[in-house]
């Protein structure tokens, strides 16, 4: 399939980075390593590695750490905008089993500040995990979003983590008002199952379209996904690969999804009656192109999306050219 964008697509994303401490069991004991990550980060380098271009507002301490966090996204093309360095580097424990499953534990803040804004307009803006989740900086968050949605396609991840959102039902209510607001929602079955015990995955899809979402996608780890807008529901079946671990999964499917729409055309605020109107057809083959980069991520130790020769190199025979 062939995109009708000429440039590159230029999106902002919004949120936490942070250190991954990653603690992986193994036959001889643990071995501990520690690696740059936080949901929106992984997505920003996962849409660089894809040819977009990227800016990202997060928050950065004034330590080493930090000055990891910071080469890494500058050494990947991503352009950083911050506040006045001040505090500790936020971490992520992610402890991994010996199935690849990460289980996580933080020791984080999230206090955006008079962040300075990247000059011109952005055709996509992606916010959600932590940094829409815990205040004071989730405000700021908002009101970004706001800021930018006049002009952008607004993308959202929840990436809900218990052990940080300890309210199910405040939770909840702030993640429908989110997805309200965006014109795409990407979350995992856990993420729904934690906000909504007794509702079906298919009802909440519904009451998010219903809400002004205008795609729904939800992963269903080996099972696939599902990518749904108010007249499709296509259901994309797993293909089973080597997992080395789940780290950055969700978040490549959130790059590669933006990365395909971007590649139609399909992305900006004119787009958006557009975006509720694809066909089947093409809602597969965005599905199946996020899909893809996350089998290529699980594939490999840690957050490490693949780029677009990798894609193009290993392209799933359904995704879009």
């Amino acid at each position: 399939m062939t995109g009708t964008s000429r440039r590159a697509t230029r999106a902002l994303v919004i949120g936490e980075s942070l250190i991954d401490v990653i603690v992986t069991e193994g036959a001889e004991g643990e071995t501990v390593r520690e690696m740059p990550g936080g949901s929106p980060m992984n997505t920003a380098i996962g849409l660089a590695r894809q040819g977009v271009d990227v800016a990202f507002i997060t928050e950065l301490g004034a330590d080493q750490r930090a000055d990891t966090i910071e080469q890494r996204l500058v050494a990947e093309g991503v352009d950083v905008y911050t506040a006045p360095r001040a505090g500790r580097t936020s971490t992520a424990e992610a402890r991994i089993a010996t199935n690849g499953a990460a289980d996580y534990s933080f020791d984080l803040s999230w206090n955006l500040g008079e962040v300075p804004l990247p000059r011109g307009d952005a055709d996509v803006v992606h916010f959600g995990s932590l940094g829409a989740a815990l205040q004071p900086g989730s405000e700021t968050v908002d009101a970004l979003v706001e800021r930018y949605a006049s002009t952008a396609t607004v993308t959202f991840d929840p990436n809900i983590r218990a052990r940080v959102d300890r309210d199910p039902d405040a939770a909840r209510l702030r993640v429908d008002r989110h997805a309200a607001r965006s014109d795409i929602v990407k979350a995992s079955d856990e993420d729904i199952a934690w906000l909504n015990a007794d509702e079906p995955i298919d009802a909440v899809i519904d009451r998010w379209i219903e809400g002004g979402t205008a795609i729904v996608v939800v992963t269903l780890a080996e099972a696939g996904m599902v990518i749904a807008t108010a007249q499709h529901r296509a259901r994309l079946s797993g293909r089973p690969v080597p997992i080395a671990d789940t780290v950055g999964g969700g978040d490549a499917v959130t790059a590669g999804l933006i990365a395909a729409l971007g590649t139609l055309g399909m992305l900006g605020a004119e787009h958006r009656d557009a975006l509720r109107a694809l066909d089947e057809a093409t809602l597969r083959r965005v599905g199946a192109w996020a899909q893809r980069t996350a089998e290529i991520t699980v594939m490999r130790p840690g957050a490490e999306p693949p780029t677009s020769l990798e894609m193009l190199e290993r392209r799933a025979p359904d995704a879009p050219a």
